[in-house]
């Protein structure tokens, strides 16, 4: 009798469904050039459309060589060996203690918090007048690519002051200040250099309501965990609505290889407003389902180019993509409370900035 291969058996049939799934996924949710550019330009679904590949930017070689040549590598490894000592946590690996120290040394000693500009001229600290801001000029050379100017006016000695925003993250490695956009744009580089190698493993997480963070995939969690490196937070998915008492209406997650809506594990029932109060959440679904049917097959043409077999590479789809996204959704609703820990409200920007947002908890 001749023994069969169940694990082989298995292998093939996984592969024949995925591939059957990416083809099917493409000619079910495409999208005619027409509707696309009406849906992208609908709430929330704009802002679908300017992350879908944001992540790209933290793979750059360069990049990742300019975060080793600016960071301190030694104190944070130093720390990172520390932390592991006097872990408790068996799930935690090696990893996870490199990303929970970089939390802390970016907060403290990498990055600073901008509320308003300093006077360059007579070294008022932020006692200046905001007089508006405006738009980049497209025309204008912009290698730091800012998207906005602030413009200010100092009460002391009457100097117009200005602040960019730039969201190029090697820049950002050298000014090293900012608000929300530009803390997460610049830790998620310094993450991708030290823990992403080539694997997908970072996420950019937007929300809808003035605010970003960003996730990282935990091989010993098994998981995706949340961070705030303006808040050096780890794994606190609660923290807008319980602690802060932020309501929210969208969570959108951006990794390399699909977009997710992440409302449910970042926002409690009570918190939640509702989401057709905000956009067509059918349209919104259609676009998400547009773009990852293109990064699926994507993902799938680097395997099949890196490995040069098709089963192989079709299992990476599945494994990477296919059943962590499941897993992902089915585990999503967070019922976890904030660490006692952590202080009651937000701890970056002013305190009446934090209060006008709804964020002072």
């Amino acid at each position: 009798m001749t023994s069969i291969d169940y694990s082989d058996l298995a292998d093939r049939l996984i592969s024949a469904s995925t591939k059957q799934k990416i083809t099917k996924d493409l000619e079910t949710n495409h999208i005619p050039e027409r509707e696309f550019r009406t849906l992208i330009n609908l709430p929330v679904l704009n802002a679908i459309h300017n992350n879908a590949n944001c992540i790209e930017k933290y793979k750059d070689e360069s990049s990742i060589n300019a975060v080793l040549d600016t960071i301190d590598l030694a104190e944070i490894y130093a720390n990172v060996d520390k932390l592991e000592q006097a872990n408790t946590n068996p799930d935690l690996q090696y990893d996870d203690f490199v990303v929970k120290e970089l939390l802390q040394y970016f907060k403290h000693k990498f990055f600073k918090w901008v509320n308003k500009p300093s006077c360059t001229t007579c070294g008022n600290d932020n006692n200046v007048h905001d007089k508006g801001a405006s738009r980049f000029n497209p025309a204008d050379p912009n290698p730091n690519n800012v998207s906005i100017i602030e413009y200010y006016q100092c009460f002391q000695c009457g100097a117009n002051l200005h602040f960019s925003r730039i969201n190029n993250p090697v820049s950002l490695l050298r000014t090293r200040e900012g608000r929300c956009g530009e803390w997460v744009n610049c830790f998620l580089l310094i993450l991708q250099a030290l823990i992403g190698e080539d694997k997908d493993r970072i996420r950019y997480v937007w929300n809808h309501e003035d605010h970003v963070w960003c996730e990282y995939y935990s091989y010993g969690l098994k998981r995706w965990v949340h961070l705030d490196p303006c808040e050096a937070v780890f794994d606190e998915p609660l923290l807008y609505c319980n602690n802060w008492g932020k309501k929210m209406s969208f969570v959108i997650g951006f990794n390399q290889t699909y977009i997710i809506d992440l409302s449910k594990k970042y926002i409690t029932e009570e918190k939640q407003i509702p989401k057709v109060t905000v956009t067509d959440v059918k349209k919104l679904n259609k676009l998400i389902k547009f773009y990852n049917s293109k990064k699926q097959e994507a993902y799938y043409k680097i395997q099949y180019q890196l490995l040069n077999n098709e089963r192989d590479a079709l299992m990476k789809v599945y494994n990477d993509i296919i059943l962590r996204q499941n897993q992902e959704r089915i585990k999503q609703r967070t019922t976890a409370t904030p660490s006692s820990q952590i202080p009651i409200g937000r701890q970056t920007g002013s305190s009446e900035w934090t209060k006008a947002r709804g964020e002072d908890g």
